[in-house]
């Protein structure tokens, strides 16, 4: 049996775009996103930006004040738009004029997989949307649980624009010298070592909660 590897891409850069003031109220106030970041309602969320579309963004990024993901043109194409369109709700990015970016897509995950990590780990429950907020520690043993894993080459993960990818769209990236990508081999268990499994057992919230 093939052994299973995969890679989280993230950004390292602290070049991440910022999300429009206006357009994250809205966002709080129709009970889409709750004020732990969580999208409530995981659907198309089109992304509003203070600021034109930079160059020193990175390819794989998110809103600032959001966990919504925005996506460059050349990382899409190196993964494949129907495999993104399979684990994410995709809209649209536009800028501080109202302009829609040609080089770039939102992403909200229509599922996410928990990266975890050790004892050092934080983790609690928001009692507003009663979503995991999960944060894996130390930042160079991050692994997945054996079960938790779905039959997919790419996968959304619960850390802010980071997208879990196999082994083969991994080498293509690198192969390609896109920059400002950040990458984590990850280790697979078969148990958690964090302590924390009985946060993910909760039920979530039903709809009238929020």
């Amino acid at each position: 049996m093939m052994k299973k590897i995969f890679y989280h891409l993230s950004d390292p850069t602290q070049n991440v775009p910022e999300g429009d003031d206006n357009w994250i109220e809205q966002l709080k106030q129709n009970k889409i996103m709750c004020d732990c970041w969580s999208i409530i309602k995981p659907s198309v969320i089109d992304v509003y930006l203070n600021s034109k579309i930079k160059k020193g963004f990175a390819p794989i990024t998110a809103a600032r004040g959001t966990k919504i993901g925005m996506l460059r043109k050349d990382i899409i194409n190196l993964i494949g738009i129907s495999n993104l369109e399979k684990i994410y709700f995709i809209g649209k990015v536009y800028d501080v004029n109202k302009n829609q970016s040609e080089e770039y897509i939102s992403l909200v995950p229509k599922t996410f997989i928990y990266v975890r990590g050790g004892e050092e780990s934080t983790c609690r429950i928001c009692e507003k949307c009663r979503t995991v907020l999960y944060f894996p520690l130390p930042l160079t043993n991050w692994y997945l649980i054996e079960k938790d894993i779905p039959n997919k080459v790419v996968f959304p993960s619960n850390m802010i624009s980071g997208i879990i990818v196999n082994e083969i769209i991994y080498r293509a990236i690198k192969k390609s010298g896109i920059k400002k990508t950040g990458y984590e081999k990850l280790l697979i268990k078969e148990k958690a070592i964090d302590g924390c499994d009985s946060y993910f057992e909760c039920p979530p919230a039903s709809p009238s909660d929020h």
